[in-house]
Order: C-alpha cells, then sequence, then structure tokens
C-alpha cells in the first residue's frame, strides 16, 4: 500500500510541475495609426495548434503554453507579417507584447506569388472570383476553398480526394470526373484552372489522369458560370487548383506514409530566401506514391516534382516561374462491372483490365507570373502557362455490351493501345486600375486571354474487338462469373481500321481569344456592385481538305452582381453570369459521324444567384449561405454507344435547369477547434429531352442532397499537450446513372440509380517537437458505397476501409 502512495504522489508531483510551467501570452495589436486591428492571427511558428484571433479591441490571448522559446507571429492579409520572440520559464509565465502593423496595399495583390501564410481551414481572398486579389466577402458570387491544411489534415492525395469538402461538389466518376451543382465538370464539358489558367486535367484524353495535391496551397471552386472571365467555363462551376508558391521564411517538411493496399508515399516541402535581401526565394515540393490499391490488376506509381522561384529585382515588380513534372505508371482503372442487374454482385476488387495492360502518362508545365506596380492605383499582371500531357495506354476494356444480354454475365470487350499527346498554351494579361468618379470608387480590370489546344500529328491508336483461333475469328469477351487473368498474346488480335473520331482528334487544333472588361464599383461604404463583360472568339484551324471556312464561335457574356453590408461581419450578395462551351468542329462539320443529321450547336448556360457570407468567431471562421438557379441549353450527351466504324455516338438535350441551397463553414470555432462543414440541396431536371423517357428526370449522377463534415480538436492541457483527433464523413444520396442499362430477363431499358451512402472518417495526431504523427483511419464502418459511375459497364466503386500512418518533421 505504501508502495502505491509513494507512486501517487509522484504522479501528482509531476502534474503539479507540469502546471507550473503552464504560461500564458497576450497582447494587443494595432495600426500605425494606434486604431485596434480586429481579426488577426496570433501564432506559434513552432507549433500553430497555439493561434489567437484579435477581438475588437485588437487584445489576444494564448493559453497553457509550455516553457520554452517561440516565435510569435501576427499575419494579417493586408499587413506586413511581424514577429517576436518570447521566452516562458517557471519563473517568467506570463509575456506581454504589443504588435503595430504597416499596411500594404499590395499584400493581396502580391500573395500569389509570394506565398499564403496563414495556416487554418480558412482563406480570406481569391483571384478566381474578379481575376484580382479581392477578399472572399466582397465577391458577389460563392467561391469555395480546401487548404492545404485540411489536405494534410486528411491526407488528401489527389484532387478527388478533396472535393468532398466542397458544399454541392461530388465524384462523377473515379476519373477527373465531377459533378458541381447538378451539371457534370470534365471531359467534354470541364477543364481544370492552375492558377486561373487552363490547364491540360479533364480535358481530352488529360480527363483520366486525376491531379495530385502535393504542391497545391489551396483548391477553389468558383461556383456557377465563370464565362466573364475565363471563356468556355462549365456552368456548375469552375476548379481551380492554387500551386504553393515561395515565402520570405525558412520552412522545411517531410512525410513518410505507409497504409492499406501496400501504400507507401512520401512527400517533401522546402521553402525560403536565397539571398541575404530576400529578393531571390524558392520553394521546392516533392511526392511519390507506390500502392496496389483496394481493385485487382491496378497497381500504381505518382510521382512530382515541383521547383518554383521568385524573384523581386525591385520593390515594385515580382515574377514567379515553376515547373511541376508528375509521371504515373499503373492501369487504367475503367470501373466495375455490373453482373445480372445487381450492384453488388461482384467483388469492388474485380477488375477487366489484364496482367500485361498499361497506363503510362506524363504531364509536364511551366506556369510564368509577373506583377507589376507602376505606382498605387495602377498595376500589369501578365501569366503563361504551357501544358503538355503524354500517354502510353494499352488496355482490355468494355465494349459496353453484353454478350449474352439480358443475363448480363458476359462482356464483350475491346482491346485498345494508344499513343497520345496533347499541348494546351495560355496566355493571360491585364491591367488594374484604381479611380475615383465624384463619389464612386472604382477597380478597374481590362485584359486579354488567349488558349491554344493541339494534338500531336503522330499520335496513334490500334483497336481490336476480335481474335483469331485457328484461323476463326472470335470475340473478345470476359465471363464475370469466371474471369480469366493471364498475359494476353495481342499478336492474333484483328486490328480494325483507324476510326474517323480518331482521325478528328490528332487534327484538333483550336485557339480561343477572349477580351473583357470589369469594374469593381463601391457606391457606398457598405454597397458594392461588379460589372463584367467578356467577347469569346473560338476558331479551330483544322485542314479540311475541301476549301471550306473554318469553324467560328462568338459569343457576348456579361456577368453583374451586389455586394450589401448587412454589417461589420456580414455580407448579402446577389449576382447574375453567363456560361458558354463550343463543341469540337468537327460535331459542327461532320455531325453524321457521331449521330446525328444537323450539327451540334454549342452550349449556353445563365446563373442567377443570392445569398450571405459572413464571418463569426472574432472572424476566424468563415461561412457562406446560397441559392441559385442555373439553366444550362444543348447538352452534349454521350450514348455510349459505339458504331460499327468505331465512333461515338452523341445527341444533344434541349434544356436542363438545376435550382439549390448550400451552406459552407469553414474555419475555427476556437483556437484549439478547426471545421469544414457543408451542405447542399440541389434539384436538377432535363428538359426538351431527345429521349423522351428522360424528360423530367434528374440530371445524371447529381445527388438530391450531399453532406460533409470534418472536426479537428487540438488538446491544449498540458499533460496531455500535442495530442488531437478529427472526426469526419460524408452523405449522398442516390444518383441517376448516365446512361439506359437493359433490365435483366425483361430486356426494358430503364435508368437505374447509385444508391446513397454515409461514410464515417476519423483520425488521430500527435505532435511533439517538431514532430507529427498521425493516422487516418478512412471508411471506418467498412460501407460498400459507389462514388458514380455510368452504367452496369463502368461502375466507380469506393475504397473499403483503409488506414494511414504518417510520420511528418517540419522546421
Amino acid at each position: 500500500m505504501k508502495r502505491y502512495m509513494l507512486l501517487i504522489v509522484f504522479v501528482l508531483t509531476q502534474i503539479t510541475a507540469f502546471a507550473q510551467i503552464d504560461g500564458h501570452v497576450t497582447g494587443f495589436v494595432k495600426n500605425s495609426k494606434g486604431e485596434p486591428l480586429e481579426g488577426l492571427t496570433l501564432t506559434l511558428k513552432e507549433n500553430n495548434a497555439f493561434a489567437a484571433v484579435t477581438a475588437a479591441d485588437g487584445s489576444f490571448h494564448l493559453h497553457h503554453v509550455p516553457a520554452g522559446t517561440y516565435t510569435l507571429m501576427a499575419l494579417g492579409l493586408g499587413y506586413v507579417t511581424e514577429s517576436r520572440t518570447i521566452t516562458l520559464s517557471p519563473t517568467n509565465p506570463e509575456v506581454v507584447v504589443q504588435f503595430t502593423l504597416r499596411q500594404n496595399s499590395q499584400a493581396l495583390q502580391e500573395v500569389e506569388v509570394l506565398g499564403r501564410k496563414e495556416t487554418t481551414y480558412k482563406s480570406e481572398y481569391s483571384f478566381i472570383g474578379t481575376k484580382t486579389a479581392t477578399l472572399v466577402m466582397d465577391v458577389p458570387q460563392t467561391i469555395s476553398t480546401v487548404t492545404k491544411e485540411l489536405m494534410e489534415d486528411q491526407q488528401a492525395f489527389t484532387l478527388n480526394d478533396v472535393v468532398k469538402n466542397v458544399a454541392g461538389v461530388n465524384q462523377y466518376s473515379s476519373y477527373d470526373d465531377l459533378t458541381v451543382r447538378g451539371f457534370r465538370n470534365g471531359y467534354e464539358s470541364g477543364f481544370r484552372l492552375v492558377n486561373g489558367l487552363r490547364s491540360g486535367y479533364s480535358f481530352g484524353n488529360g480527363f483520366f489522369r486525376v491531379p495530385l495535391t502535393v504542391n497545391l496551397e489551396r483548391v477553389e471552386v468558383l461556383k456557377g458560370p465563370g464565362a466573364a472571365l475565363f471563356g468556355d467555363i462549365n456552368p456548375g462551376g469552375t476548379i481551380n487548383m492554387v500551386t504553393k508558391k515561395p515565402l520570405e521564411e525558412d520552412r522545411k517538411a517531410l512525410s513518410f506514409t505507409v497504409g492499406s493496399f501496400q501504400t507507401m508515399r512520401t512527400t517533401l516541402d522546402f521553402t525560403g530566401p536565397l539571398n541575404a535581401e530576400k529578393t531571390l526565394l524558392y520553394r521546392l515540393n516533392v511526392g511519390y506514391e507506390n500502392t496496389k490499391t483496394f481493385r485487382e490488376v491496378n497497381d500504381k506509381a505518382s510521382f512530382i516534382i515541383a521547383p518554383t522561384v521568385t524573384f523581386r529585382p525591385t520593390q515594385n515588380t515580382t515574377l514567379n516561374a515553376e515547373v511541376v513534372f508528375s509521371h504515373f505508371n499503373g492501369y487504367l482503372d475503367r470501373g466495375l462491372p455490373i453482373q445480372g442487374g445487381d450492384l453488388f454482385a461482384l467483388p469492388f476488387s474485380f477488375n477487366v483490365s489484364q496482367p500485361n495492360d498499361h497506363f503510362r502518362v506524363t504531364d509536364l508545365s511551366l506556369n510564368a507570373l509577373l506583377n507589376h506596380k507602376f505606382n498605387d492605383r495602377f498595376s500589369f499582371n501578365l501569366a503563361y502557362m504551357k501544358f503538355s500531357y503524354a500517354e502510353d495506354l494499352k488496355e482490355h476494356r468494355t465494349l459496353n455490351t453484353f454478350a449474352d444480354a439480358p443475363l448480363n454475365t458476359v462482356m464483350n470487350l475491346r482491346y485498345f493501345e494508344r499513343l497520345a499527346k496533347e499541348y494546351t498554351d495560355n496566355v493571360s494579361g491585364y491591367f488594374a486600375y484604381t479611380t475615383k468618379t465624384g463619389r464612386l470608387s472604382h477597380k478597374l480590370v481590362a485584359g486579354l486571354d488567349y488558349v491554344k489546344f493541339d494534338t500531336d500529328k503522330n499520335s496513334t491508336m490500334f483497336e481490336a474487338r476480335q481474335r483469331l483461333v485457328n484461323g476463326q475469328a472470335q470475340p473478345l469477351t470476359l465471363d464475370l462469373k469466371n474471369p480469366v487473368y493471364e498475359i494476353k498474346e495481342t499478336s492474333n488480335y484483328i486490328r480494325r481500321p483507324l476510326p474517323q473520331f480518331f482521325i478528328d482528334y490528332i487534327n484538333s487544333l483550336y485557339h480561343t481569344t477572349g477580351l473583357y472588361v470589369q469594374d469593381q464599383i463601391d457606391v457606398t461604404s457598405r454597397l458594392g456592385v461588379l460589372l463584367g463583360l467578356r467577347y469569346e472568339m473560338f476558331r479551330d484551324e483544322r485542314d479540311y481538305g475541301n476549301g471550306e471556312e473554318r469553324v467560328q464561335q462568338n459569343v457576348l457574356l456579361p456577368r453583374a452582381g451586389l455586394t450589401y453590408s448587412l454589417l461589420d461581419n456580414l455580407n448579402y450578395f446577389a449576382s447574375y453570369s453567363q456560361g458558354f462551351k463550343p463543341v469540337n468542329p468537327q460535331f459542327i462539320k461532320f455531325p453524321e459521324r457521331y449521330g446525328s443529321e444537323t450539327p451540334f450547336r454549342h452550349e449556353e448556360s445563365y446563373q442567377v444567384e443570392t445569398g450571405l457570407k459572413g464571418e463569426f468567431f472574432q472572424k476566424a471562421l468563415f461561412a457562406t449561405i446560397s441559392l441559385y438557379q442555373i439553366e444550362k441549353r444543348n447538352t452534349l450527351v454521350n450514348t455510349g454507344v459505339v458504331d460499327d466504324a468505331g465512333n461515338p455516338v452523341y445527341r444533344q438535350n434541349g434544356k436542363a435547369r438545376s435550382r439549390g441551397v448550400e451552406l459552407e463553414m469553414a474555419g475555427n470555432l476556437l483556437p484549439n477547434l478547426s471545421l469544414n462543414a457543408n451542405y447542399a440541396f440541389n434539384h436538377s431536371e432535363i428538359l426538351n429531352a431527345s429521349v423522351a423517357a428522360e424528360n423530367g428526370m434528374v440530371a445524371a449522377n447529381a445527388p438530391k442532397h450531399s453532406a460533409g463534415l470534418w472536426a479537428k480538436y487540438t488538446i491544449t492541457a498540458p499533460i496531455l499537450h500535442g495530442l488531437g483527433f478529427a472526426i469526419g464523413g460524408n452523405y449522398v444520396s442516390r444518383r441517376r446513372m448516365e446512361l439506359q442499362v437493359t433490365a435483366v430477363n425483361t430486356g426494358e431499358l430503364i435508368w437505374d440509380y447509385w444508391p446513397s451512402y454515409t461514410v464515417a472518417n476519423a483520425a488521430l495526431f500527435y505532435e511533439v517537437n517538431k514532430f507529427k504523427l498521425s493516422l487516418n483511419l478512412n471508411n471506418v464502418l467498412d460501407k460498400r458505397y459507389f462514388v458514380g459511375g455510368y452504367d452496369y459497364f463502368r461502375a466507380s466503386p469506393a475504397a473499403p476501409r483503409n488506414f494511414l500512418v504518417t510520420l511528418g518533421y517540419t522546421i
């Protein structure tokens, strides 16, 4: 008994000792005029779990800080960052610090070149909404953002891992293929922006390669048509990936990960100055992953390296240049076939790929940015990006028919070999000028965008649907009940003539030019108006060989919006915007090749939106509620049918409409409690469909309800200091398949649905000194569900329960 009493006394003594060195940091933050600054962030550079936001009087308080020496940083958009070295000890447990921050008129504009210093789930500014650096509160359109901090906490390695955090966005399939506010965004209906410029992701063959997040600062979604800013944009929304930029201070981070499905991963992020004057900065991001995945015959390895340099030759001129090299070596996963009409008849690991198939992709991009300030009111911005995509593909894939329909147990296959290259060039330049006319303040923007898309004429393809066996032609098939996986001898496959659609593809060369003007007007201190107009000129440069005119598609795209400050932390907004997407020129010149007797028309859309944006909990939490209606005309639909010549058959619907409500929150409820939460209600409807049975139906892969949650809590009590945990999950209601399927036994064409699902995730964190250990457990309840898909031939199953363990080191 005496021994246990001594142990208890010892434990209590240690707890008392910890309590004795528990410290507090307080102080005030003011501007150069001595006025208090509200909503600025104070954080410890060595441990950002200790953070606070200034109150209305500029005061802040960091509680329960262990003894030690730290760098206390004061961060605020529009202000120059300041830091102080502080020391807490048993003899000095409380420290009072005063900050006086200087304004920086170019802080917002330069942050895209110099790098974001904040370390929370909240992002206060964006370029995507207005082409210039603007607080999200002041943009009259919904902008959703996922920061690198949330991506890191969730161990989100690809773009598809990120979008679950955004209201109204879900996966359409397992490719770079999304649904945004009820409309598909991928392949022929959208592309991804990188730093506001068009990339090769999600368009053409680049659609099959999902972007990595290793070098991303944040992912933004501008909801609704962004055509007045970016030209041919999907009406549901625009996905913009913002890359990490160099910082003026040294930071280095390494991480090593192991997990389910034989996953091994490592990342590196180094940044800092290259000279004493800090006029030359660098950043280097590297990532590598090797995994078997949960799908059979689907091993993959991904590698990315992204060096970036920022140069400031003068106080008014900033340049940034970055190269991103990414390589993928694995298989092209065409999804899960549905046996006998039963969505769960086959294990989710089932795949149609064969062992000697492969999918190798290399993409390379060069991005350069220039910001030059002539004076405090007049500046020029120029950006250029070249993106190249190259693939080497060999695959066995579905022919989208069953050999034993309507039993649907033996699937017809086709074999593809494809070598293809694509190139995308961008240049975007604009002038920004601030001025006044009477009582009105103006922020004027005028500029030009140019985009060119080209394919390599040496691209080629091999297709077979049959093979020779003892001199007899036999179809390529796969028995779903008794599949055979073996190294296939493809020399006896019967080559088909090169299909016309691929000839049209390798002859694709088009460019589009957009001229635009925009005015952000401060009518009063509370009322702001945004007016924009863009003229888009789309041209193709294909030689049709018959002297006919090239295809031209021109359109005028207006945009208007307003914001009104109801309170200092609450804005009302309303907006109207139009969208436009040209169709491929061959669909106009040769519609008969693609299933139509008349030329296909370009797609048009508009959105009206209204809502509220607010900052709460001392501006640490940002929230948006929005209501919208989007209407789209001339939607191009791939029927999934391939004609005898190998060409895909399309149809075009007259009109589709989407109405909905979205709610989002991101930021901090407490300094040690981070939150990202979203809910979306979307009612979409197909009108004037080319297939009568589709009239009145919801849009494909567009759930009526969806929701997401991620909450992270870090314990600040001394005895458990450094320990944290997170819980999260997602709900998606049922979604209609894109294409009609054949009902088993009856042979009737029907539209089936992907079932609704609720999935739970969790994470555990422990930080000590500069090390961080994290355990992420995904799909905790081991639910079987589909993230999306097209039909009974190409379903996109989700991963079963899996884990990732990561050890990170940051200095």
